[in-house]
């Protein structure tokens, strides 16, 4: 990790940031933070009451200042980031810049997999369309959020798939390419 002392896990809520962080950033020697956990310990509520109380504006701006607060601090680390934080403009232009980022990427399909019993994600909430059950419903969410998304995540200067692999496989890989892009 010569080129950077920080490495950035960006992609789709249930992609693998918040499992592969922890064991990356030990091989890494390094600390791992979650952006979502630590907004939730900062406030003392859970996300999706800050969205549904407060708004997105209200989360982004709490995500934004979070993310500034971590790449002022001179320390090794690995930060999960929250699936929409890199999408925001500004909070790409200091990730980029701060660090190495690393988009872990999934099929909707295997997200949906990994989410469907959660309900602690926000966006995915909502009420299906006429003749749409509420698998096709949050399906068609993640899909077009991942659509939206995309452009962002491609400005990742390294990606790696999550899909059919172990998390040790995960962790090898990324730290693997995040050594090789130092």
């Amino acid at each position: 990790m010569a080129r950077s002392t920080i490495v950035f896990l960006i992609g789709f809520s249930g992609c693998g940031k918040s499992t592969i962080g922890p064991p990356l950033a030990k091989r890494l020697k390094a600390r791992f933070y979650d952006t979502d956990a630590m907004i939730e310990q900062q406030t003392a509520r859970k996300i999706n009451e800050i969205f549904r109380k407060d708004g997105e504006a209200t989360f982004r701006a709490l995500e934004s200042e979070t993310i500034r607060q971590l790449v002022s601090r001179s320390q090794r680390k690995v930060i999960a980031l929250g699936g929409g934080a890199f999408s925001h403009r500004t909070n790409r232009a200091l990730i980029r810049r701060s660090g190495v980022v690393v988009y872990l990427s999934c099929p909707v399909r295997e997200l949906y997999r990994r989410l469907r019993h959660l309900s602690d994600r926000p966006l995915l909430d909502g009420r299906p369309a006429a003749g749409e059950t509420m698998r096709q419903a949050r399906l068609r969410r993640m899909a077009n959020l991942l659509e939206n998304r995309k452009d962002a995540y491609r400005q990742a200067h390294l990606r790696v798939s999550t899909a059919d692999k172990t998390v040790a496989e995960c962790v090898a890989q990324v730290y693997r390419k995040v050594m090789q892009y130092a």
